[in-house]
């Protein structure tokens, strides 16, 4: 469940009067044939406006912080743990907070000696392509923390399959919260 903070009450409790007073203004006209558009078409901006203005409240307002982060291979089932703390910097709860990790084989090694960093562009590039390898890529989410308070901080472990062709993979943590 995501926590509705004073200011989610408050932002709905204005968005909510105002979307009821345009029904209200648009209630009192004399052709009722022509109700429909109008309450449809604000009952469709509220909507939108309630869900941008939650989303914005949310980042603002749910903030944490990842610390002491750990990587480690654990060879006998080819996986790796990924193990640190998760802290609540905000003034609010926090519902829930989720960890997604992003493997990538983007290593020079693999590219070759003969293409290096730089690689320079002309109007013939389209005529003589070079063979580029795709940049492979894994990606999981990790459920890491539920109901987290002001301040609080947890541990947390997570485990993920190793791509075994991956030679010198890079790792990217990305954290979201609500």
């Amino acid at each position: 469940m995501t926590y509705l903070t004073g200011l989610h009450w408050m932002a709905l409790l204005i968005i909510g009067s105002l979307s009821i007073l345009i029904v209200l203004l648009t209630l009192k006209n004399t052709e009722r044939k022509a109700l429909f558009a109008p309450i449809m078409a604000n009952l469709l901006i509220t909507s939108l406006l309630i869900a941008f203005t939650f989303y914005a409240l949310d980042k603002y307002t749910k903030i944490a912080r990842l610390e002491n982060m750990v990587q480690k291979k654990v060879l006998i089932n080819e996986s790796f743990s990924i193990s640190g703390q998760i802290r609540n910097v905000g003034k609010f709860t926090i519902g829930k907070c989720k960890l997604e990790v992003k493997i990538f084989n983007a290593s020079l090694e693999r590219i070759g000696t003969d293409s290096a960093i730089f690689v320079p562009k002309s109007a013939f590039e389209n005529f003589f392509k070079r063979d580029q390898l795709p940049t492979i890529e894994t990606t999981k989410t990790f459920l890491i923390a539920e109901n987290l308070t002001e301040g609080e901080m947890r541990n947390f472990t997570v485990f993920m399959p190793y791509p075994p062709a991956f030679e010198k993979p890079y790792t990217r943590y990305e954290l979201f919260c609500h």
